[in-house]
């Protein structure tokens, strides 16, 4: 008979929390027993706290909590299940949230998260459970045990290319993308811990192997690429996912306290239940803990997503925050320049790659600060910079449609083609122009000494359009002589047209598919244009005719603009070549009072 558990109140003057013991089992199958008990940090035994993913809350189940009852997902079952002591040894202490905080009491929700970095920094350690045994996750863990005792990086190239190996390798890549990589709370729970014991079905290894794995994989990146050159997707998980996408931040790993905004931008593929959790689970480990303010889940996730972005703004002076967009519907009824934090929808397709990404930063504003000042209750923002161009003619929006394999390059084939004609259209075809167009599609990732090394990438993907695009209406640039630039080209991406009979037919495949994906990846959800002055650039997909680019003080970005009435609206961030490192505001003489001023909804 289901008795529903009646929570204590935690004394949140002594900073009280609840721990529970898990009592011992003669079997798996046996139902889950433990009690509840308040004790504070101080005073608290050795415990072990959970870092699981809740799962699907369908088919809830229950454990017994003293002589009451608790409901809890299938997932944290298996997790209780997988650790409990067995007859005869003692009961294990542990600190799981959805048992240990009463998740009906409002106020005590957003204590306890804000002591949720004291509790995972107290614990003796943490169990990292990513769920049952399935595909072939057991050989992945074995493989990651046999990467870690490999004596050199030879040793690990020679165990890579065995292929007795690959479903190994393939069982690793699926490991690496279980949701509970996914879990935004994730970040805090690993980085706050002493140390960590992975658990998934009956095998465990521990964190500082899971991820080592990582580092010993981009050692046999070469051979990791002739193992997937088709699935590109795969090397970055193995030697980026996993343990390795749950590092505090990507661009100041030496910092043991980033900033709020860095943390947002290398978790925001993350996922929460509660969208406010996009942006709480990281506030305990970041350097705004102090600076935010209270953390309240009866606020919305409006008025929090509005908050954190005028709070970035203020402490740190700068607008780079507002050029973040990866969600096409506003959902929240948010201000066009305070982005969304939710991951997006699989079936939106893949996300776009943000400037923010690129190496060295962009400085578009050089090394001004922002002058801004929030009206209309902290909904409206305005801001100074400079129109330096109108969008005149655009080319078609690009978008990666989801459930397609990375290695189908027709689609952006197409956008390739339609933005090179209306390129052309205003531009020569010389070296110099080819170059620019390449560094334009890259968003700068593409970024040579030698103009050369830009048009025989160019060549590359056109010699690719001449077998999947046949009868398309393309417009063909002038090769240049590949035969002086294959050479120069080393590492980058040869051209798929040389004639050198020693580069055999998988090999020119590989060399292929690597020109039109490592453009892809920046010509997703985006458009070329042209402005009035031919200026060239990429503007958001969504981007239209007589829209603005500006450069706005404190904003490392160019952005775009849209009037509406007597204010303007943001479309997001563009690249446009000639105008990411301050020179637009080089040499500027005029005052702040000056320049233009606009009001953004």
């Amino acid at each position: 008979m289901y008795r529903k558990y009646r929570y204590r109140p935690l004394d949140n003057t002594k900073g009280s929390v609840r721990l529970l013991k898990l009592h011992a089992a003669p079997d798996r199958d046996w139902p889950i027993r433990c009690s509840l008990f308040h004790t504070t940090f101080s005073e608290a035994p050795p415990y072990i706290a959970l870092s699981y993913v809740w799962g699907e809350s369908t088919g809830s189940l229950l454990v017994t909590v003293d002589t009451n009852h608790v409901c809890v997902t299938p997932n944290l079952k298996h997790a209780l299940q997988r650790l409990r002591p067995r007859p005869g040894e003692q009961d294990l202490v542990m600190w799981v949230d959805a048992i240990c905080i009463n998740q009906e009491d409002i106020p005590e929700r957003n204590i306890q998260t804000k002591n949720m970095r004291a509790i995972y920094q107290h614990a003796a350690s943490v169990a990292v459970f990513l769920g049952l045994e399935n595909n072939r996750s057991a050989a992945a863990m074995l493989f990651g045990h046999e990467l870690n005792i490999c004596a050199s990086a030879d040793e690990v190239r020679r165990l890579v290319r065995d292929p007795k190996q690959k479903e190994s390798i393939e069982g690793l890549v699926a490991l690496f993308r279980r949701q509970y990589w996914w879990r935004i709370w994730v970040i805090q729970e690993i980085s706050s811990s002493r140390k960590a014991t992975v658990f998934c079905g009956d095998d465990e290894i521990s964190w500082t192997e899971l991820d080592r794995v990582c580092d010993l994989l981009r050692e046999a990146s070469d051979e990791l690429q002739s193992l997937f050159y088709k699935h590109p997707s795969y090397i970055r998980t193995l030697t980026f996912g996993g343990p390795r996408g749950l590092q505090l931040s990507r661009f100041s790993r030496n910092i043991s306290v980033p900033p709020l905004l860095e943390l947002l931008l290398s978790h925001k593929s993350k996922k929460s239940t509660d969208p406010k959790d996009k942006v709480y689970a990281l506030i305990g480990v970041s350097e705004s803990d102090d600076a935010f303010g209270i953390i309240d889940y009866s606020h919305s996730v409006r008025e929090v997503y509005t908050h954190t972005a005028r709070h970035i703004i203020t402490s740190t002076q700068r607008l780079d925050v507002i050029c973040v967009k990866q969600n096409d519907v506003d959902q929240y009824d948010l201000p066009s320049w305070a982005p969304d934090w939710t991951r997006p929808s699989s079936n939106s397709g893949a996300t776009v790659v943000g400037l923010h990404h690129h190496q060295p930063p962009f400085t578009a504003s050089g090394d001004t600060l922002a002058n801004f000042k929030f009206l209309s209750h902290g909904y409206v923002l305005r801001v100074s910079g400079f129109i330096i161009a109108t969008i005149e003619t655009i080319g078609m929006a690009f978008i990666q449609r989801p459930r397609r394999p990375p290695s189908e390059v027709a689609p952006i084939l197409e956008a390739f083609h339609d933005w090179w004609n209306i390129f052309v259209g205003s531009h020569s075809n010389s070296t110099a122009a080819q170059a620019l167009f390449g560094r334009t599609i890259s968003c700068g990732n593409w970024d040579h000494n030698d103009p050369q090394i830009y048009a025989t990438k160019l060549e590359a993907i056109f010699a690719l359009s001449d077998d999947l695009l046949s009868d398309s209406d393309v417009l063909r640039l002038n090769p240049p002589s590949r035969s002086s630039t294959l050479t120069q080209l080393g590492s980058s991406t040869p051209s798929l047209a040389d004639d050198d009979n020693s580069i055999q037919g998988g090999e020119e495949e590989k060399i292929q598919l690597s020109a039109i994906l490592s453009a892809g990846l920046t010509m997703n959800r985006r458009r070329l244009f042209v402005s009035q002055d031919n200026l060239v650039g990429l503007a958001p997909a969504c981007a239209e005719l007589g829209d603005v680019i500006c450069v706005l003080l404190g904003c490392r970005y160019p952005v775009v603009l849209r009037r509406k009435g007597g204010h303007y609206l943001l479309v997001g961030e563009a690249y446009m070549d000639g105008y990411m490192y301050g020179e637009a505001v080089r040499g500027l003489t005029i005052s702040v009072d000056e320049l233009d001023g606009f009001i953004i909804y």
